[in-house]
């Protein structure tokens, strides 16, 4: 299914992806497209040191399975790097092949928040729709409707969480999607009306609060754990080509030890 996703990349996206989606044709798929990407590589796949970058990352190829001749390598940058107070070690490879304009720590901690994707899964799953509700359509038409119906107020929620974190220069992982999720629904039960989807090109004026008028709360996003899907992440791109490098949080980028790669006799 994977193959599909092509179709909604572009200039301006980075794809993150876990592993065993790396191979020649689908690389060149999405890199087609314009999008740039940043998938993590299996500890077996080997990836020759053509160039050594001043960040600990190194330039590299990759080869189609159909092309034993070698003829046709694709260049990408490679990065591998530990966490701290952990033994397991991490190999990225990526389009982005400035390592001065994108730090291998920068792009590190940026492919551990693609395993965030567990805590949308339980978001829709677990409290949006319940964790003991069943779909109630009899027909595979209505199932698909209200499968879309969740994800669209999962957007919309999301999009209250951007612009409430936004307004206290916050990370937008700061703010609860449980209060958010609470303080929506108490809108709706108290102002009938009052949480409708807005026509198209009109955005939404105030987020939801509580009875007590705050915003909701914030809270700490717990580590998930890692996921086999992939996620098409959008970034503001500062042009056509190029993506923008969301900033990281010193935390984040602090928890990461780049490791060099080894001279071939060692």
């Amino acid at each position: 299914m994977v193959g599909r996703l092509p179709r909604s990349c572009g200039p301006g996206q980075l794809v993150l992806a876990d592993r065993e989606f790396l191979g020649v044709p689908l690389w060149q798929a999405f890199t087609a497209t314009g999008a740039d990407l940043l998938w993590r590589v299996p500890a077996n796949r080997i990836l020759p040191v053509d160039k050594r970058l001043r960040d600990g990352s190194w330039l590299s190829h990759i080869h189609a399975s159909t092309d034993p001749a070698r003829r046709d390598p694709v260049e990408v940058r490679v990065l591998a790097y530990q966490l701290k107070d952990t033994a397991d070690g991490y190999r990225l490879v990526t389009s982005l092949l400035d390592a001065r304009r994108y730090p291998a720590r920068q792009l590190a901690a940026l492919y551990r928040e693609r395993w965030e994707i567990e805590s949308v899964f339980a978001e829709i799953k677990t409290h949006q729709r319940g964790a003991g509700v069943v779909l109630s359509s009899k027909t595979p038409e209505g199932v698909r409707q209200q499968i879309w119906a969740h994800l669209l107020v999962h957007h919309a929620l999301r999009e209250l969480m951007l612009r409430t974190a936004a307004t206290r220069q916050l990370d937008p992982d700061r703010v609860s999607f449980t209060e958010t999720l609470r303080s929506a629904r108490r809108s709706v039960t108290v102002t009938p009306g009052s949480f409708s989807p807005s026509p198209p090109g009109q955005s939404i004026a105030n987020p939801p609060t509580g009875p007590s008028g705050k915003a909701p709360a914030r809270q700490t996003t717990p580590q998930p754990a890692p996921c086999g899907e992939t996620q098409d992440v959008q970034l503001p791109a500062q042009s056509a080509r190029t993506p923008h490098m969301a900033p990281t949080t010193h935390t984040g980028t602090q928890a990461i030890l780049i490791t060099r790669p080894q001279p071939p006799d060692q």
